[in-house]
């Protein structure tokens, strides 16, 4: 079967990077869906900006421009009507982040796709808000790599947060220096990209301020190798994530959970709740970061709740070590039937 993937947003240089990025711990669901793939023996090719087109070890295409016609046409996000031109007898429409009029302008555009794919109940429910007219569907979420993901001894002092800035970084100085406070003899780390790389997050337009962080009693860090955020995962005892961001499939809390890691987190927020449970493998506020403060004494209550109870803690860390996360393989196991079915 030839299939063709796009995603215009990948800024690449070469399929060497890509590779790189990949083994340094960039986890892509396009990089790993299409080349599961074609290690099955499928003609696969991505449409993205990459500067000098390439192939992967896995036979996977990267090209600038599409080359003759497809069995399958796979729209990541943004659809428009700016690939009516490539020729494909069947198409798919991939939806990542919340959708908004930049990814479909034309509504009608969507009874073109036979199928669309979605990663959680959650995002369906928002783009079937939005466009009436998606007819079949099927909910594929993203992976782990459980031979990199997976729980280690647990050091259940240490505490965890990793994602991007806008996730809630803002407040860890808060949260943490509260629960300190009030237990003692724990540590806090935060694995987040800096300012360089993620401009413009949080306020309007101005860069993220790390200095309150830098100046706090979290230990701030560049993002780190996929094995060694692993490590660090699997030790931690909670993953504290006051995020305010509707996911709609978060690889980091997938991440921490197959690591046997408690996810502390924001409730009814997003597609995070489908995965962690309130009080069987994590704690979830219930108000909203809009309510700043209820919010915040929320977060700081559940984590204190669960460090000063340890039969709690234990319970929470083998219901995050028993929670169904699937493997890339079985994700690309899921993409091959969905392919076969509709193509």
């Amino acid at each position: 079967m030839r299939l063709l993937f796009v995603d215009r947003s990948t800024k690449l240089t070469t399929v060497t990077d890509l590779e790189t990025k990949a083994r340094g711990g960039m986890v892509a669901s396009l990089f790993k869906v299409t080349d599961y793939l074609s290690s099955r023996g499928h003609e696969v090719e991505v449409l993205s900006d990459i500067q000098e087109p390439g192939v992967t070890l896995a036979g996977t295409w990267w090209r600038n421009e599409a080359s003759g016609s497809y069995d399958c046409m796979v729209t990541n996000r943004g659809t428009g009507s700016g690939y009516s031109d490539i020729e494909a007898r069947t198409r798919i429409l991939w939806t990542h982040d919340l959708p908004h009029s930049g990814f479909i302008p034309d509504p009608k555009t969507i009874k073109a796709f036979a199928c669309t794919v979605f990663m959680s109940r959650y995002a369906e429910r928002v783009w079937r808000a939005l466009y009436k007219d998606i007819g079949k569907s099927v909910l594929i979420p993203n992976g782990v790599d459980k031979s990199v993901f997976y729980p280690r001894e647990k050091d259940l002092s240490y505490l965890i947060y990793a994602s991007a800035p806008n996730r809630g970084l803002d407040k860890l100085p808060l949260i943490f220096d509260a629960i300190q406070a009030r237990t003692g003899g724990k540590r806090m780390r935060a694995y987040s990209n800096l300012a360089a790389l993620h401009p413009g997050e949080v306020g309007q337009g101005d860069a993220f301020d790390y200095k309150t962080v830098q100046e706090s009693a979290v230990e701030l860090l560049d993002p780190v190798p996929q094995a060694e955020l692993a490590e660090q995962l699997g030790r931690a005892g909670l993953m504290v994530l006051p995020s305010g961001y509707p996911e709609i499939c978060s690889n980091i809390v997938l991440q921490a959970l197959a690591s046997g890691t408690p996810v502390i987190t924001t409730g009814n927020l997003g597609a995070t709740p489908e995965w962690v449970k309130h009080g069987k493998n994590g704690m979830l506020t219930e108000y909203q970061p809009h309510d700043y403060m209820i919010h915040t004494v929320e977060m700081v209550r559940n984590s204190i709740g669960v460090l000063e109870d340890s039969c709690l803690h234990k319970r929470l860390i083998a219901g995050a070590r028993k929670t169904r996360i699937q493997t890339w393989e079985e994700v690309g196991r899921q993409w091959e039937r969905t392919v076969s079915r509709f193509c």
